[in-house]
């Protein structure tokens, strides 16, 4: 995409994050939606699940005896999913109410024993390599925001993707792998760049499209490892 083109579509994407966040605000109720064909609750404040959510899962590799670790979880789409496959699952979210969303949802679908929720900001404090899989589907645009709905939608010059990938190596265990939702719209050019630069060999291994987008999952490893 050339760049006049990304940056009308920025602008246009940019609208509709508008939208969702203001939507998030209004919200004062749970609901529930289908998603990759199972329900999920979603609790006010939280950012419901989209194409990308269920492309990571159809993307990600999951074996019976791994240990996963899903950032930024949300309504923990892809740590119910991760969980259904995994022997073990922990969730992280910054935002207590997608806490609470996670763990509604791992006691809806009987995971409870499999599924930890965590409030963190992005790793949990665990402090040494654990996990065979870690999965991130992050807010993808570079764009001021000031509390938790606009969190969920914008990440002001790429942080927490950039605090991500500088810190991901030290959780995995050898051997262990990384699955990154990302869009066009946020540059593929930017977050292959930042994946090369903090040493991580990677592919692009799925993608999808909506009317305004085209999503792609990474997997990446560390290339010391």
């Amino acid at each position: 995409m050339c760049g006049g083109r990304l940056e009308v579509n920025r602008q246009k994407v940019l609208g509709l994050q508008r939208a969702y966040v203001e939507a998030m605000r209004e919200r004062r109720e749970a609901y529930v939606v289908t998603h990759a064909g199972l329900e999920f609750v979603v609790l006010p404040g939280v950012f419901p699940p989209y194409l990308d959510s269920s492309l990571v899962v159809r993307a990600m590799r999951v074996e019976p005896e791994d240990v996963v670790l899903d950032v930024g979880s949300g309504t923990g789409v892809i740590a119910v999913f991760a969980a259904r496959r995994a022997r073990r699952v922990t969730a992280t979210d910054i935002n207590p109410a997608a806490v609470e969303t996670i763990r509604a949802n791992a006691l809806r679908h009987g995971l409870e024993d499999r599924l930890t929720a965590v409030e963190a900001d992005l790793f949990p404090p665990a402090g040494r390599a654990a996990f065979d899989v870690v999965t991130f589907n992050p807010p993808y645009s570079d764009h001021p925001a000031i509390d938790m709905p606009e969190r969920s939608v914008w990440d002001p010059g790429h942080a927490a993707v950039r605090r991500f990938f500088a810190g991901v190596a030290g959780v995995l265990r050898p051997g262990g792998r990384v699955y990154l939702g990302w869009a066009d719209f946020a540059d593929l050019d930017f977050i292959e760049g930042l994946m090369a630069q903090q040493g991580f060999g990677f592919q692009l291994i799925d993608e999808a499209r909506d009317d305004t987008s085209r999503f792609v999952v990474y997997e990446a490893r560390p290339s010391s490892r």
